[in-house]
């Protein structure tokens, strides 16, 4: 029997068609961001100095806050020494003053003012049932001569106010207002008003001095006033002042 050869397409028409082979499989890698690029080429110059910019405005200010702090701090702090002294020397002098003394039978205060350059300081001299012991055969409270002056402190320029206290009751005046400790530093000004038993006020009193309203007298009262240096503000000095009535009076 008669078969026809059967041909295929390819055959037919003398084309070779291959069929690919199985699929590769495909990796995606997308291309890079902008924000990549721009993380890979690091920070130009100006942005560094706009950094360095705004990190110095920071800390400027910083500092500003902390140093007003500070100096808020120390005026306080001064402040506080400063009133601390004031009132231990006030108290000071009012418990020498009421506690002022007769030496036979009569009572002796002296005050005056005098200069030192050109500054105008009170001084004031009494005995006063009031020593203050720093020997141990002494006693507290003994009969001594108190004195109360200004001195220049070495270096010049600064003034403290000193206090003496000798045993020896008939001390001159001039021994009265040397040597002594300091009892506040400091001084500006300080100034002493005596009232007599009529009211009038005096600069000064001596009770050995020959006026009725003085001799052999204490005054009625004695107002005191200090002003200390304010080194923040030196024309605003730290004033203080108390007023001391007197025990004895005749």
């Amino acid at each position: 029997m008669y078969q026809p050869k059967t041909q295929t397409c390819a055959e037919q028409t003398g084309i070779n068609i291959s069929l690919p082979g199985p699929i590769d499989r495909i990796t995606d890698k997308p291309a890079s961001s902008a924000a990549d690029h721009l993380n890979s080429r690091g920070f130009t110059l100006i942005e560094i100095m706009i950094a360095i910019v705004i990190l110095g405005m920071v800390l400027s200010t910083v500092y500003v806050a902390y140093s007003g702090t500070m100096k808020i701090v120390q005026e306080m702090e001064y402040e506080s020494n400063i009133y601390k002294m004031a009132r231990t020397t006030l108290d000071r002098l009012i418990r020498d003053l009421t506690s002022i003394q007769q030496v036979g039978g009569v009572y002796k205060l002296q005050a005056e003012t005098g200069t030192i350059g050109n500054h105008a300081f009170g001084s004031v001299i009494f005995p006063s049932a009031a020593h203050l012991a720093f020997d141990e055969n002494e006693m507290d409270g003994s009969m001594a001569q108190i004195g109360y002056f200004v001195e220049e402190d070495e270096g010049g320029g600064n003034f403290s106010l000193r206090r003496s206290d000798l045993l020896n009751l008939s001390s001159t005046k001039e021994k009265s207002k040397s040597g002594g400790y300091v009892i506040c530093r400091n001084i500006n000004s300080l100034n002493f008003k005596f009232y007599d038993s009529n009211g009038k006020d005096y600069d000064s009193w001596d009770s050995a001095s020959n006026t009725n309203a003085q001799k052999g007298k204490v005054p009625l009262a004695v107002q005191i006033e200090i002003s200390l240096v304010n080194t923040y503000n030196m024309e605003k000095p730290f004033l203080f002042m108390t007023k001391v009535f007197l025990p004895g009076r005749q």
